[in-house]
């Protein structure tokens, strides 16, 4: 799973392919940080390219319950005002 959305780069180019690439849970603080890696499209993630950009994302208190899946944190992001409009891939 991923989303599809266009942010723009650092290259004057947009990524339209996010996918989440690790989440990092403090269980003591109570929060995630999500870190996100946008490509080209969906063709350049599957022919192995290098992200174009990076993107962290934070997620406490309200907004943080252990242990979610990837799929929960894609739902979760979709409903935050950056993210509104992404869709499924």
């Amino acid at each position: 799973m991923a989303l599809q959305i266009a942010k723009p780069t650092d290259f004057g180019v947009d990524a339209t392919y996010w996918n989440i690439g690790a989440i990092q849970e403090d269980f003591k603080g109570g929060g995630a940080q999500l870190t996100l890696y946008g490509y080209k499209d969906a063709a350049a993630r599957q022919d192995g390219k290098q992200p174009m950009s990076a993107i962290q994302r934070t997620f406490a208190d309200n907004d943080y319950v252990a242990g979610r899946s990837r799929e929960d944190w894609y739902n979760i992001l979709k409903t935050k005002a950056d993210w509104q409009g992404a869709e499924d891939v």
